[in-house]
């Protein structure tokens, strides 16, 4: 009998652990996937750790994201200059350019700053890193 209860005690020890575990992490999907234009920018703006989950993001060669972001750098007459400077002196490191600005502050202000403006991109930008 003892061992029955002990047995028990286990199992319910280990389901209420992994029902707790699995209940706080679908918490902040929810969240976000339910918040407005207006929240999701606040809270990107003001969560750091998930603007450098979409900054590497961004650096992944495989991200959809990623040409967006090179036509905004490329054709915004505040990040052009540095962008085709940048392109121009190392032909050979198209791949690079991503690494380029997330390695220059202002660069990467102004691409956080117009993913966090842009409803539309910043939602994919939160689906890329899962949220």
């Amino acid at each position: 009998m003892k061992k029955l209860v002990l047995v028990l005690l286990v199992a319910l020890c280990f389901t209420t652990f992994y029902s707790c575990h699995s209940s706080k992490s679908s918490v902040p999907t929810t969240a976000v996937s339910d918040m407005s234009a207006d929240q999701m920018k606040s809270y990107f703006m003001s969560n750091p750790d998930v603007q450098n989950k979409v900054k590497d993001a961004l650096v992944d060669e495989n991200s959809p994201l990623r040409k967006q972001a090179t036509e905004y750098l490329k054709t915004n007459p505040d990040t052009q200059a540095k962008v085709t400077d940048f392109i121009a002196k190392n032909p050979d490191a198209k791949g690079n350019l991503m690494k380029y600005v997330m390695d220059n502050p202002e660069l990467t202000n102004k691409l956080m700053n117009w993913i966090s403006n842009n409803p539309k991109v910043l939602k994919q930008a939160m689906s890329l890193i899962g949220m």
